[in-house]
């Protein structure tokens, strides 16, 4: 008798426990949008809301809301403004906001975005149903985070993965630890992969000339024969890796970049479009990805 009170007692703090803990719920889920930080090399969660649509979000037991935000950068300029108006408890505010471009953070697929700003309302634990109206004419990302600092932000462990096709291997020591690079079979690599699926591709320029400073590089990335994403970057010379067969060669630092694809066969080819510039990648896969074939 004396155990099953004590069972009794357990279940009813259990039940009072998850009663109090902190609640968010959409009204409809919204889509999804992933942000990658080549800084903290993390990837963050965010809902794109297009302009004239709204979100809404049931919450109980929050104390403090944080309302994060971004726009797309299509165009290069200083700064930029937006505004979404934030109704809850028979409030009804316009929220002014003004950003720059991000120089850490892009869409996985390579989109500009902007810095984000910060937006907080008090709650105080009580239930509440929040809307979200984007009167801005361009699409707004939001991200929301209460106690725990990392309900709505994920990260994804990756393992390296080999490409298909490939002219040869380059061997990068950094840190005391080996990296295996991969050089273009006439400007090409390719690789079979099914979605959903991130592929993180790590891209380094060689220098060959000892006065070079920096060298631009650009190269393409295609799905089932479609240009799907491209990017130009800037290579500087790394102090920290050599290339093991050739120490005359100095690397560039890395350039990460991260794509996602839906869900399918997906026949991918990086493409490398500076053909006067040595470039090698090397290529990751999140954890829970499929791959085709029998590696």
């Amino acid at each position: 008798m004396k155990k099953l009170f004590i069972i009794f007692i357990l279940l009813i703090l259990s039940m009072q426990l998850n009663a109090q803990q902190p609640k968010l719920n959409f009204i409809q889920e919204p889509d999804e949008f992933m942000l990658y930080n080549s800084s903290t090399q993390k990837l963050y969660s965010y809902y794109v809301v297009h302009p004239q649509e709204n979100i809404t979000l049931n919450t109980s037991d929050i104390d403090t809301l944080e309302i994060y935000s971004r726009i797309f950068f299509k165009q290069q300029k200083e700064s930029d403004s937006y505004k979404y108006v934030l109704t809850y408890d028979a409030r009804n505010d316009t929220i002014h906001k003004v950003c720059k471009q991000s120089s850490v953070t892009r869409g996985v697929n390579g989109q500009e975005v902007s810095t984000y700003n910060k937006s907080l309302i008090s709650l105080q634990n009580k239930e509440h149903t929040i809307k979200i109206q984007n009167i801005f004419s361009e699409p707004i990302l939001f991200k929301f985070e209460y106690s725990s600092p990392s309900n709505f932000s994920s990260q994804n462990k990756y393992i390296a993965y080999s490409p298909d096709v490939y002219r040869d291997e380059k061997v990068l020591m950094l840190n005391e630890k080996e990296y295996t690079y991969y050089e273009p079979n006439s400007n090409k690599i390719a690789l079979d992969l099914e979605g959903p699926i991130y592929l993180k591709i790590i891209s380094r320029v060689i220098f060959d000339m000892p006065g070079t400073k920096k060298i631009d590089y650009q190269f393409e990335v295609y799905d089932n024969d479609r240009v799907f994403a491209s990017f130009n970057e800037v290579g500087y010379k790394s102090s920290k890796s050599i290339l093991t067969n050739n120490i005359e060669q100095i690397p560039s630092t890395g350039d990460v970049n991260i794509l996602h694809f839906d869900k399918g066969k997906h026949h991918i080819e990086i493409k490398k479009t500076s053909n006067n510039h040595n470039v090698i990648f090397r290529f990751y896969i999140n954890k829970k990805a499929v791959f085709v074939g029998d590696k």
